[in-house]
């Protein structure tokens, strides 16, 4: 059992979506769908000081780049949002005000599943976003770092950062869309080498690029998840 560690994915860009995401949505999905349900902000209007807004639909166009079902199964977590203060965008706030976010959380067991996210900014590179999320590994009080090093999905250069953290293997891969702007990221806990590399590629076909037919999904896989921060 990991100790007292809830997988809440949408709370902190760094925080909790680098190498807590996973993790946080596994132990609370439970209360997570049973809590009471809060009224949405209006996504066109200013954040007006919040530091994070989301909600299931907050933002559609982004929420239909992330996969419905992901091997056949359905995500507990499942919304859209976005990341307003330096609070919850950390390095990323030096270059953006606001962070919008999409994305769905898979568990596999109690203490391990996959998260797909899509971050989208004016400007937004895989490199700032694999940036944050190392920065955010550093918080973690038993995190080691095995390896920072690139990864190449559908011929675009974005990266693959492995952590062990505690007694878990955390891995996040992050690259860039077809689309300037979005950056997509796979977020896994304790799970297998073939299963990233398949939720990777079926998230890659299915929303790398905006207004054109997604490709066909390897693994049968289909759409969204959100960010946090290292615990």
């Amino acid at each position: 059992m990991l100790p007292n560690v809830a997988l809440r994915p949408h709370r902190s860009l760094l925080a909790r979506a680098a190498l807590a995401a996973v993790t946080l949505a596994l132990a609370v999905s439970t209360a997570a769908c049973t809590a009471t349900a809060t009224p949405v902000p209006d996504p066109s209007s200013p954040c007006g000081g919040a530091d994070v807004q989301r909600g299931a639909g907050f933002y559609p166009d982004l929420e239909k780049l992330v996969p419905p079902t992901l091997a056949g199964a359905t995500p507990t977590i499942r919304d859209s949002g976005r990341y307003c203060s330096t609070k919850t965008l950390g390095p990323l706030a030096t270059r953006h005000d606001e962070v919008r976010f999409a994305g769905a959380t898979f568990p596999r067991t109690s203490q391990s599943g996959i998260s797909l996210i899509v971050y989208n900014a004016p400007g937004l590179t895989a490199d700032e976003v694999g940036d944050a999320f190392r920065a955010g590994s550093g918080t973690g009080r038993q995190t080691e770092l095995v390896s920072d090093a690139p990864r190449q999905v559908g011929g675009r250069t974005g990266r693959r950062i492995e952590l062990i953290n505690g007694n878990t293997r955390q891995v996040v891969v992050v690259w860039p869309s077809r689309t300037p702007g979005d950056v997509l990221i796979v977020i896994v806990v304790d799970v297998s080498n073939a299963a990233i590399d398949d939720a990777v590629a079926a998230f890659d076909g299915f929303g790398a690029g905006r207004g054109s037919p997604p490709a066909a999904p390897s693994g049968g896989y289909h759409a969204g998840a959100s960010p946090a921060r290292a615990v």
